[in-house]
């Protein structure tokens, strides 16, 4: 009888250790799974911060894009305009170019307007200019545009309803390799006018021309400042 009841002790004993290293193995299992959740958990919420810090950094940066195309936008607009009262002579211009004088050959030809006016030399010459090269004109101080005049008022030439005499002093600003070539062409229409006409003409290749703005108001509107 007691060898018996010191087996069910003995069996008791084996069967609670066992329950105890099952439900010990049973709490790790559960706290490593705890552990591992919160690890993810915590993951998430960090990658989840992290998106938050991106989609604000991508929102500045593409702000910051916006300001520099729209200032960019300004400057391609202020380059246009600056261009375009170039072509109109509301500013002054400097650059290299050729310069042209047109005169009498001798005291005893008198005055030249009639005949320069007669067989629009100067328009001519502004004309072939600009076909080679030629980008900014002026005869005498006066700065041409589309909207400036060549003719004859009396006994002179006026331009810009300015008048102006002899010599015909003609500035040009622009490509100075298509003007170097110009002039060193034979039978130019340069060249036409000494034989034609009897007249002096002289030609030079000038690395500093300041050609100034236009001291008239032209027709185009809406053009701000100066």
């Amino acid at each position: 009888m007691k060898r018996n009841y010191m087996s069910i002790i003995f069996i008791v004993f084996i069967i609670g250790l066992l329950i105890g290293i099952l439900i010990k193995d049973y709490n790790k299992q559960v706290s490593l799974y705890v552990n591992k959740d919160k690890f993810i958990k915590n993951e998430i919420k960090s990658t989840q911060k992290s998106i938050k810090v991106m989609g604000k950094e991508k929102e500045k940066i593409e702000k910051e894009i916006e300001i520099l195309k729209s200032k960019n936008q300004n400057s391609k607009v202020a380059n246009q305009v600056n261009t375009l009262k170039e072509i109109l002579g509301y500013i002054d211009v400097k650059g290299s170019g050729l310069l042209i004088i047109i005169d009498a050959i001798n005291d005893e030809m008198g005055n030249i307007a009639n005949s320069i006016d007669y067989n629009k030399i100067l328009l001519n010459i502004v004309n072939e200019i600009k076909v080679n090269g030629g980008e900014y004109v002026s005869i005498n101080n006066q700065r041409l545009n589309q909207y400036s005049e060549i003719s004859l008022a009396g006994n002179h030439i006026n331009i810009n309803s300015t008048p102006i005499a002899q010599p015909y002093n003609i500035n040009v600003i622009g490509d100075v390799d298509k003007l170097t070539d110009y002039i060193n062409k034979k039978n130019t229409y340069l060249d036409s006018i000494g034989n034609n006409y009897q007249l002096r003409v002289e030609t030079k290749i000038e690395k500093n021309i300041t050609i100034e703005k236009l001291n008239i108001i032209n027709k185009l509107e809406n053009i701000e400042g100066e």
